[in-house]
């Protein structure tokens, strides 16, 4: 999963105080809501967000659906555009809508004192949706996004690559550097790491249940080099010390598909909406892909990587419990369908809820895997497993450049990931510093 860079918030102490103790954001005196709720008729909320596609015929349906809420769908030229409107309403105090796409980790909107508590409206129909899903939507073990779908990691293997050299499938991450050796005699890449993307470290270190940040009374707690992350960072050093992994960049997609079909590369972790391109750009491995479940750290635990960016109510809606009406239809069979892609036919994963089953088999794309059935059992387990939660703090903007630029070094051999998130952990505590937000730091 790749992060895009999103404005640097300068916050006070004093707001990340409030809302670490769970004051914050739950008045809305001060903000003009988009429409406030009438006497007689139905409630009318504003949602904005930028699904150009499908975004109005969703609403288009739920408003037919039932009379109790009326959703207007105020469509956003992009995310950044959604930021830039956002904290311009926001500053304005007028034009606030009820309902915003997440375009940002779910801590900066509570910190900037943006994003409301909604336990008491979500509390009631919580049972829908997955752990990993309410586990996104929480700061402190409150609600303050709607719950939603982390999409869960899985692995792809070249079936033919494997069977060839007589790899055992990994079913934990030393098994898998342990299959890369075998592969390297042979010429043959375990899998890519891009130097622009830490995301595979991220993944692993969520995985292994590491907490980067973390909120402690009116503190951040900031830990870098956790034992979960350092894990994480020993299994890909190997890889990298062994020369077990390419380094194709994403910024060359021609060239790393090519090179990702080309029987070089033995495996990949992914997930489903990956898939689509990798059976239009895959025309030399398209039906030789096998989907297996991503290895784990211990064979006695499971957990898979993903993260989400929920919506959430900004402060001034006072209508949460309408919000949430519309959110849980969504999740319904009714909504769901109401999303079909009126090109393709085809519905996204509903990845919220506790099980997606029913519509797995509609995003496995014909031809590409060995197996359909397996595949689709494969992605329906990885979502039972999703960790979902995985602070990024509150000045994420700032210290994942920094990721970037260490993990390309380490990834180049230049310095080692545990140096590099040292690096990372020293530049964030400077941050936090200059900006004023409190913190303590691990040694």
């Amino acid at each position: 999963m790749k992060f895009t860079n999103r404005r640097r918030l300068t916050l006070s102490a004093a707001v990340l105080a409030s809302a670490a103790m769970l004051s914050a954001c739950a008045g809305g005196g001060s903000v003009a809501p988009a429409a406030q709720e009438t006497k007689s008729g139905p409630v009318t909320i504003d949602v904005w967000g930028w699904n150009a596609e499908t975004g109005k015929q969703i609403v288009d349906a739920f408003n037919a659906a039932q009379s109790d809420v009326k959703v207007n769908y105020v469509l956003q030229a992009s995310n950044t555009a959604t930021q830039t409107n956002f904290r311009n309403a926001m500053e304005a105090k007028s034009d606030v809508p009820c309902l915003v796409q997440g375009f940002a980790p779910l801590t900066t909107m509570v910190v900037n004192g943006w994003a409301q508590d909604i336990t008491d409206a979500v509390k009631p129909t919580e049972d829908t949706y997955n752990d990993g899903a309410k586990a996104a939507a929480k700061v402190n073990d409150r609600y303050y996004g709607l719950p939603s779908g982390a999409d869960g990691q899985f692995m792809i293997i070249n079936k033919d690559t494997y069977d060839k050299f007589g790899v055992k499938v990994p079913t934990t991450w030393q098994e898998f550097v342990e299959a890369g050796k075998t592969f390297k005699a042979h010429g043959v890449d375990v899998t890519n790491l891009a130097g622009e993307d830490p995301s595979t470290l991220m993944n692993l270190a969520q995985q292994g249940g590491a907490e980067w940040f973390a909120i402690d009374g009116d503190k951040w707690k900031v830990n870098f080099t956790d034992k979960a992350t350092l894990a994480a960072a020993d299994i890909i050093q190997q890889l990298i010390d062994n020369d077990l992994v390419s380094n194709q960049t994403y910024k060359d997609r021609p060239a790393l598909y090519a090179y990702f079909d080309s029987g070089k590369m033995a495996s990949t972790t992914t997930q489903w909406w990956s898939l689509t391109g990798y059976k239009t750009n895959f025309p030399a491995t398209s039906g030789h892909w096998e989907a297996v479940e991503i290895p784990q750290f211990s064979a006695d635990k499971k957990a898979t990587p993903g993260r989400s960016t929920p919506s959430f109510v900004p402060v001034g809606c006072e209508n949460p419990e309408a919000v949430v009406k519309y959110a849980d239809w969504l999740a319904t069979p009714e909504g769901i369908q109401a999303g079909k892609n009126p090109k393709t036919g085809s519905v996204g994963l509903p990845s919220s809820l506790k099980d997606p089953s029913p519509y797995v088999k509609d995003i496995v794309p014909k031809g590409f895997f060995v197996d359909d059935t397996k595949a689709a059992e494969v992605m329906v387990e990885a979502q039972t497993a999703t960790v979902g939660k995985f602070e990024l703090g509150p000045n994420y903007d700032a210290w994942f450049p920094e990721l970037q630029d260490q993990w390309g070094k380490a990834v180049a051999g230049q310095i080692k990931l545990s140096e590099a998130l040292k690096n990372v952990q020293k530049f964030v505590a400077s941050d936090l510093e200059k900006k004023g937000i409190s913190f303590t730091a691990a040694s």
